[in-house]
């Protein structure tokens, strides 16, 4: 039974919903949203997360620059959330599959992180996943939120590696959390991989030599090519096929 007390009643005056006509992407859609806040914090949470009741005061209560809670899958399993910025060695690591060896993944240094062990503590980190992130006030005014020529994967990291550059850090916090359904508005998993290989290719072009941008593409039409026997050997074919539509954009 609920008690309709005024303490128990919610105020939603000060609440302000942006409809698009458009689909914006991530990038866009939070610098719009970034722009109307007004408090000392900002939080930015994936419409497929949902957070346990005590996650925001927790977060909140920390002084870090940005902030991630610790993400869970539906099943309650913990979600791999934190990485390292992407290199052409760390690249090629994630794309011959050694992130996943056991016992080198323990201390290994590859974009995405997939040792469970290491999403027991908390840490700084190089960046955090974007479902799930809390920032200061000063650190959107001066980074002028995410670089809107991602559209999607990728933004995150970027917008972090540009924060870092000015002085703020990301943290790991997993004494928080929440629950992420990873993937639920992914139709295609061609288009997330072709989304995540065109977010590498941008940040080669905005960062990197022209050198290392073909060394770059010439990395991931290999990895692709290991990728696809190797997810086939497995019977993985809704991978062979994403990595197989993957593929062709490569060399465009």
């Amino acid at each position: 039974m609920v008690n309709n007390t005024p303490q128990d009643k919610f105020d939603f005056t000060d609440v302000k919903i942006i409809n698009n006509k458009k689909p914006l992407g991530f990038a866009a859609n939070n610098n719009m949203a970034m722009k109307e806040t007004r408090g000392d914090k900002i939080l930015l949470l994936n419409s497929d997360a949902f957070v346990y009741p005590d996650t925001l005061a927790k977060c909140y209560a920390q002084n870090y620059d940005i902030l991630g809670c610790q993400l869970l899958n539906q099943d309650l399993s913990v979600q791999n959330s934190w990485g390292h910025y992407p290199t052409l060695r760390r690249i090629f690591q994630f794309m011959i599959f050694v992130d996943n060896f056991p016992i080198i993944n323990r201390y290994i240094d590859t974009i995405h992180i997939r040792n469970k062990e290491r999403f027991k503590k908390t840490r700084q980190v190089d960046w955090i996943m974007g479902a799930f992130v809390m920032l200061k006030r000063e650190v959107f005014e001066k980074t002028h939120g995410f670089d809107e020529n991602f559209f999607m994967y990728g933004e995150e990291v970027e917008f972090q590696y540009r924060a870092h550059k000015l002085g703020f850090r990301s943290w790991y916090f997993p004494e928080a959390k929440c629950v992420h359904l990873q993937g639920a508005s992914i139709k295609s998993l061609g288009k997330m991989f072709i989304g995540e290989m065109e977010g590498y290719i941008y940040w080669f072009k905005k960062y990197n030599s022209k050198f290392e941008q073909i060394l770059l593409r010439l990395t991931l039409i290999l990895g692709c090519l290991i990728r696809i026997p190797a997810w086939a050997v497995w019977g993985k074919w809704d991978l062979v096929k994403a990595y197989a539509e993957v593929l062709p954009q490569l060399f465009s």
